[in-house]
């Protein structure tokens, strides 16, 4: 690790947030952030949120190591630079096409597993495993996977880092769907951009034919954004997504935000107050840049 490097760690690549940046300003995007009972929309740099100091980092046991080069080498810089990546970043995301599929799929899968509240769940498990929660529910691969993780100080730590380094996709890898959709109306992101809409054994908001798929949602810019879908039959097509679908979209970030690990949700759309109204949130004031609202009701 060098002394040079940089201790904020972002855990979702800036180049990803500056697609939601500001009209009149590229550093910049328009995020909500809670405190509390209170949810604040302001500008904030793009280099300021979705980050954490040392992330990155740990004791090699001959002294500090991090994966934060590693990481921007292998795979951030690449994919960035990537054909997938020129075609979202120039604006031309209806150019995307059956040659995409994985890439957006590894993308979204990558976000997913570098991000915070990835390395927040596991060692909430972790914790929950220790206090003799998670008898009753583990398989016996799973339950191999905690005895490991509690073998050792840091464990838990080093599987977030092979995650977040993981350049191989799963052996489902061929039989997933995307959809990518344009979007009638603005729409929302977060500092965890994949959003997930249904699971098997969970009811889906869209409907009982999604209840045996795994279905995630990633916004791509203002207006693109793309279904994952595993579990039904492979594919690769675009197409505009109706109003009320990109609405259900937006509604996922706010919960994920309110109830989540989103420390940031980026919104800017017409439909935000009412959300945040459907939310349990009422106006309380405007600032200099934005606007404060505060919970009245528990969110839904």
């Amino acid at each position: 690790m060098s002394a040079n490097e940089s201790r904020r760690h972002h855990y979702v690549p800036q180049f990803y947030l500056r697609r939601f940046a500001c009209p009149d300003d590229a550093n910049k995007v328009m995020m909500l952030e809670r405190h509390r009972d209170v949810v604040v929309a302001d500008r904030k740099s793009i280099d300021r949120i979705g980050y954490e100091d040392g992330l990155h980092d740990y004791d090699a046991g001959k002294g500090p190591a991090s994966i934060e080069g590693a990481l921007n080498k292998v795979i951030e810089t690449p994919f960035s630079k990537s054909a997938t990546w020129l075609k979202i970043a120039n604006a031309n995301c209806a150019s995307l096409d059956e040659t995409d599929r994985l890439p957006l799929y590894g993308f979204a899968r990558h976000l997913q597993l570098r991000n915070l509240e990835t390395l927040r769940f596991i060692e909430d498990q972790h914790s929950r495993f220790l206090a003799g929660e998670l008898e009753e529910e583990l398989t016996d691969e799973e339950r191999e996977m905690y005895d490991w993780i509690a073998a050792a100080p840091g464990t838990a730590h080093a599987l977030f880092r092979a995650g977040a380094m993981e350049t191989a996709l799963p052996d489902d890898a061929g039989g997933i769907n995307v959809i990518v959709c344009k979007a009638p109306i603005e729409l929302r992101s977060s500092t965890n951009p994949t959003v997930r809409f249904s699971f098997p054994g969970q009811d889906s908001v869209f409907g009982e034919m999604f209840n045996s798929l795994r279905t995630w949602w990633i916004t791509l810019d203002r207006h693109w954004g793309a279904f994952i879908i595993a579990g039904g039959s492979p594919g690769f097509s675009t197409g505009e997504v109706p109003g009320e679908i990109a609405r259900v979209a937006n509604r996922q970030y706010l919960v994920q935000f309110l109830k989540g690990g989103a420390r940031y949700m980026l919104a800017d759309d017409g439909f935000l107050a009412e959300d945040l109204e459907w939310a349990g949130f009422a106006f309380a004031q405007r600032t200099t840049r934005g606007f404060r609202y505060r919970a009245v009701a528990m969110p839904p």
